[in-house]
């Protein structure tokens, strides 16, 4: 963290910028916005950030920062790789919260095709890590030895598309139940099954 990062009035800009960006997407919320919201001037802004975009690269910064130490705590825990996965369930749903379909679309849509790029390179870092643990845990028998884990950067594309399909998030209440239908679909499927079979 830079010594500019350390200061109260950036961290202030950040914080507004990420509430905003949650509840309106990035696109409507303006520099005006976010500026009244968080009590700072335009020039203040102007001084830490030098446009909006970038303001929303720091948000989504730090939202992998700290999913990334919440996930290798997480992994760290002395429990089942099972539980470890219903964890990871809970972590997504309270990330998730609260969050509107217009950052979805601004992101995952392409709406903001930077943000996008930004977006799908730091979720890349965290991916590898992931499945660095999932081939790990394929290999001690813990998850279905069938699963192609390469398949699963592929299939994290696709799910990206599907949350930002206006169709897709009609059919829930809010957009985290779309999401979290979709990581229940990765971790257990459709049909039930033996977690004691890894057939």
């Amino acid at each position: 963290m830079t010594d500019l990062q350390k200061t109260s009035k950036y961290q202030d800009i950040a914080k507004t910028a990420h509430c905003l960006f949650w509840k309106f997407g990035i696109k409507r919320v303006t520099v005006e916005e976010i500026c009244e919201e968080a009590g700072v001037s335009k020039m203040t802004f102007y001084r830490y950030f030098s446009n909006k975009t970038e303001v929303a690269k720091e948000v989504i910064d730090n939202l992998f920062k700290e999913s990334l130490i919440s996930y290798r705590a997480l992994m760290a825990e002395d429990i089942p790789f099972a539980e470890k996965v219903k964890k990871q369930i809970l972590l997504k749903f309270e990330g998730t919260k609260e969050i509107s379909s217009e950052l979805i679309k601004d992101i995952y849509g392409g709406q903001i095709p930077e943000l996008k790029e930004y977006w799908e390179s730091r979720s890349d870092d965290i991916l590898q890590e992931v499945l660095s643990n999932f081939r790990e845990a394929q290999e001690k028998g813990w998850i279905n030895k069938h699963v192609n884990v390469d398949f699963i950067p592929y299939y994290s594309e696709k799910i990206f598309e599907i949350v930002s399909d206006e169709r897709a998030i009609g059919l829930y209440d809010n957009v985290q139940g779309l999401i979290m239908e979709l990581v229940n679909l990765f971790f257990y499927g459709l049909l039930p099954h033996d977690p004691e079979r890894n057939e």
